[in-house]
């Protein structure tokens, strides 16, 4: 039996196949079973196997986990490491953005991921990780639901240091904190610098572009220059591959951001092709577990 994990930071999709078949495709939510973050509690890992622990083989699995958190070579040797010893059969974590390449059928490419976070990450030669961004909404992130509002309400401000009027975002951004004035906004908007309620402000900016707002496109641009540049960085720095594979909800479910993404990965000369991901990244995990499950011995993949 094999099993695919994509452990992400509101739902866990577990796949589990067995002979080819299809035994399990379940998705829970993560905070039913993951206390605090995934390396705070030590029982996480057992409440983990515990969801698909009542398949038939699921005591000695390949298991290949694609985790939202890991993002530390420190984090993932811990993790790897607790899963390891309660686990009978093979497992591997890596970071969720890993499973995207194996998801669409390739050994190597470099990975955008634009959603409630975003980073590029690739490989070397060697294998090691070559990644950037992915630093959180308030620092970085660009094209992520959060940045974007962020972006946005910083532009307004800027237009209005210009002592230009509101346009379609800015009178939308007032309409949604129900203020008055730019200025109101700046302060309802700094108020609650969550990430849930900073994100929610993500359509918002891409209705207004479709409305008309060219403050509004002009930010999704710019997420989409930064996105680019941040993949002309991996690839400096040894990426191999000339797939880029986009995935994740923002970039999936706005073709504006993709068409811009592309165009600007285009105007960096380095003939990559860019695609995005059609199939769901759990996909990637399971084609992991069954890598594993064919290894003779255990092994890093």
């Amino acid at each position: 039996m094999i099993v695919g994990i994509d452990l992400g930071g509101t739902k866990t999709r577990i796949v589990a196949e067995s002979d080819g078949d299809t035994v399990l495709d379940t998705v829970v939510p993560t905070n039913s079973w993951q206390r605090g973050e995934l390396l705070d509690d030590d029982t996480n890992g057992d409440r983990l196997l515990a969801l698909f622990a009542h398949l038939e083989g699921a005591a000695t699995a390949s298991v290949a986990i694609g985790a939202h958190g890991l993002d530390s070579d420190w984090q993932t040797r811990e993790f790897n490491a607790r899963m390891v010893a309660r686990h009978g059969g093979r497992v591997l974590a890596v970071n969720d953005v890993e499973l995207v390449a194996p998801a669409a059928g390739l050994e190597r490419a470099i990975a955008v991921i634009v959603g409630t976070g975003s980073k590029i990450v690739g490989h070397d030669e060697s294998g090691a990780v070559v990644s950037a961004g992915g630093h959180g909404f308030l620092l970085s992130d660009p094209g992520s639901a959060a940045s974007l509002a962020r972006d946005a309400v910083r532009a307004v401000l800027d237009a209005h240091d210009d002592g230009d009027e509101p346009d379609v975002l800015g009178r939308d951004l007032m309409a949604y904190f129900e203020v008055g004035d730019v200025v109101d906004l700046s302060y309802a908007f700094t108020a609650d610098a969550r990430m849930s309620s900073w994100a929610a402000l993500g359509p918002l900016v891409f209705d207004s572009a479709e409305a008309g707002s060219q403050i509004a496109t002009s930010v999704i641009d710019e997420s989409a220059r930064l996105l680019a540049r941040d993949v002309g960085r991996v690839h400096a720095r040894g990426a191999i591959g000339t797939n880029v594979i986009c995935a994740g909800g923002v970039i999936t479910n706005q073709p504006s951001l993709y068409r811009a993404l592309t165009r600007h990965i285009d105007n960096l000369g380095l003939g990559l092709t860019v695609d995005l991901l059609t199939v769901a990244p759990v996909l990637g995990a399971v084609a992991l577990a069954r890598k594993l499950h064919n290894l003779s011995t255990a092994q890093p993949i």
